[in-house]
């Protein structure tokens, strides 16, 4: 068991790091809050597959949206039952793009999506991290 953590942790360390200079490199992020941003989205996405997460991220409007999401079986009726059916101006589509992910956004029963870049802050026991 303790092989298949550390092989984990060897692989979510690489991803950051990828995440990290992909931001750099087409985001055009200082090196700094490239790796900031990478961690905190790898919190992020480690969160709602445990759980709901609170988070924080601006839209491409510029507002800035509070979203409490998950990916996890179990915390949402609506989730569960989910039936996805391809829209092409739906979160699915947009998730194409490198570095945009979706999740479940538990107030408004639906999935949807969220740039990397533009995350903001994420809250556990309502503190930021």
């Amino acid at each position: 068991m303790e092989i298949k953590n550390q092989v984990t942790r060897r692989m979510m360390d690489r991803w950051t790091l990828e995440l990290a200079n992909w931001l750099m490199s087409e985001k055009d992020l200082e090196r700094r809050e490239a790796f900031l941003k990478a961690h905190l989205v790898r919190r992020l996405l480690d969160g709602l597959g445990q759980g709901v997460v609170v988070f924080q991220y601006r839209k491409e409007n510029g507002e800035i949206r509070q979203a409490r999401g998950t990916l996890c079986p179990g915390v949402s009726e609506d989730f569960d039952h989910y039936e996805y059916k391809r829209d092409d101006s739906d979160a699915f589509s947009r998730a194409d793009e490198r570095g945009v992910y979706v999740y479940f956004d538990l107030d408004r029963n639906a999935f949807r999506s969220f740039a990397t870049w533009r995350l903001i802050n994420v809250y556990q026991d309502g503190r930021g991290v």
